[in-house]
Order: structure tokens, then C-alpha cells, then sequence
């Protein structure tokens, strides 16, 4: 704050305000409160006063803009909806041990003694890092209309950074995403209007599932971590956004291999 003398002897006051800071609280990056501070006059005369008008918006979270049922995902008002996907990791060995280094020494019926096995004596038909990463079809449906294919293809064409739909939703629309995968045929269709076992629809602050929570760190899947909290028991992602976790080749909850790291996809609406 500065006086400075006018030459009619009175003294004129500049405002300034440097920062606005907010105290007692900490905010992660997508919850900070944001808006406006204004001046009607940035020259007032002693005595008088200068009016300041505030504007702040608080993060709306998911609740406040999309409704999600067990039969559909609706937008209380006009959005706009974008769709990444995280990761697409459906796995095969072909059935027999026989994948990328052709040889399974872990496999009796499958050992050679004229190759040598890439794996060692790991049992390929149990151990992810030999197994092919096999194609998955992503599709979305709005208000029940016919399926529509947003992505078709394996981890090694996914680029999670590139947004595969980019839509305006009108409020009351009724949206619906289905995933699949192909192994030696296609796998069953699941989507999220089907209240199955096999996807999950997840907010910011949901607890993980189990079939991950209870996975040691490394066993994680990559694409997954970024979206958990450090001990991987809660979902943290933004607050306008959906996780959509969908396991594609296991049908039964309690299968070692039931895990929903099959398929990743990020949804968020603003």
C-alpha cells in the first residue's frame, strides 16, 4: 500500500493485491476452488472505498453431474463426455505354454531340449510377463441406440493420453459402454447397463476391489496405478471423472486370474 499527494493536497490511495491465498487447508491439484477477484477502482481517494466483487467456484464432483444406476450412466444437465483408455491387457498363451518364446520348460508336455525357454522355469501357462497380449473391442451406446465401436485392438495400440470419444451428452441422455475381448473367439459382451460381476463403475474416493486391493504392489498392472492411492485401497481420480474396470476372460470373482486389469477406460464429464 502506497500514499502519493495529489496537487489538490489530498492523498490518493493504490490498491494492490499480490496474492489471495487460501490457509488451513490443503487441496489436491483437481479440487482447488477457482474463480474471480475484481475492482470496480484501482485509484480511490482516502476516505472513501473501493468495491470488490468475489466470484468462486467450488469442484463440482461426479454425483452432482452424472447419475449411475446398475442399468445406464445419465447426465443431470449438458456435458461434454471424453473417454481415454487406460490399458488393455486381456492375455492368452494359446492355450498350451506355446507363446512368444514357442517352448514352456515349466510345462513338462511342452519342454524341449533343443530351445532354449525365454521363461525359464517359469510355467508360461502362469506367468503374465510370457503371455500375448490378445485385441479387445471397446463400444459405447447413447439412449439404447445400436453399438458403436470407439476402439478395436491390443495394449501395444493403446496411447492413454488420446481421447477415442468426444461427445456432447443432453441431460437425461442414457449412455452405455460394452467391452469384449477375442481369444480363440469372441469373448461375452459386458457393459455397464448389464449389472454383471465382470465390470465396475468407480468414482474418486471409492474403495479398490478387493481382487486388487489385495494384490502385492507389483502385481498391479502399470496402466492402474496412476489412478490409485499408494497403498492401492482407494480410487483417486478426478472429480468429475468414472473409472470403468472390466475383467474379460474370468467369470468367476474368486478365479486367481479375476482381477478387472483386463481393461481400463477413463470417463470424464464437464
Amino acid at each position: 500500500m502506497k500514499h502519493h499527494h495529489t496537487p489538490r493536497g489530498g492523498r490518493t490511495l493504490i490498491l494492490g493485491i499480490a496474492c489471495l491465498g487460501l490457509s488451513g487447508q490443503a487441496f489436491a491439484q483437481n479440487e482447488i476452488p477457482r474463480g474471480t477477484l475484481a475492482v470496480d477502482n484501482s485509484l480511490v481517494r482516502v476516505g472513501t472505498q473501493s468495491q470488490l466483487t468475489w466470484n468462486i467456484q467450488y469442484p463440482e464432483k461426479i454425483t452432482d453431474l452424472v447419475d449411475v444406476t446398475t442399468e445406464s450412466i445419465t447426465p443431470m444437465e449438458e456435458l461434454q463426455l471424453r473417454v481415454r483408455i487406460l490399458g488393455a491387457k486381456l492375455k492368452s498363451n494359446n492355450g498350451h505354454g506355446n507363446n512368444a518364446d514357442s517352448m514352456d520348460s515349466g510345462n513338462p508336455g511342452k519342454k524341449s531340449t533343443t530351445t532354449t525357454d525365454r521363461s525359464g522355469s517359469l510355467d508360461d501357462e502362469s506367468s503374465g510377463k510370457w503371455l500375448a497380449d490378445q485385441p479387445v473391442e471397446i463400444l459405447w451406446s447413447k439412449n439404447k441406440s445400436s453399438w458403436q465401436r470407439i476402439f478395436y485392438g491390443s495394449q501395444s495400440t493403446v496411447v492413454s493420453t488420446n481421447v477415442v470419444l468426444d461427445t456432447v451428452l443432453a441431460k437425461g441422455d442414457s449412455v452405455d459402454f460394452g467391452a469384449r475381448g477375442y481369444l480363440t473367439s469372441w469373448l461375452p459382451l459386458y457393459c455397464t447397463s448389464s449389472n454383471c460381476r465382470n465390470l465396475i463403475v468407480l468414482k474418486n474416493g471409492d474403495p479398490t476391489p478387493p481382487q486388487i486391493a489385495s494384490k502385492q504392489y507389483g502385481q498391479i498392472e502399470g496402466f492402474l496405478k496412476p489412478y490409485l492411492s499408494t497403498d492401492a485401497k482407494t480410487v483417486k481420480i478426478g472429480p468429475t471423472e468414472l473409472l470403468i474396470l472390466v475383467e474379460l476372460d474370468q467369470t468367476e470373482p474368486l478365479a486367481v486370474g479375476f482381477d478387472y486389469q483386463d481393461l481400463g477406460l477413463l470417463a470424464t464429464f464437464n
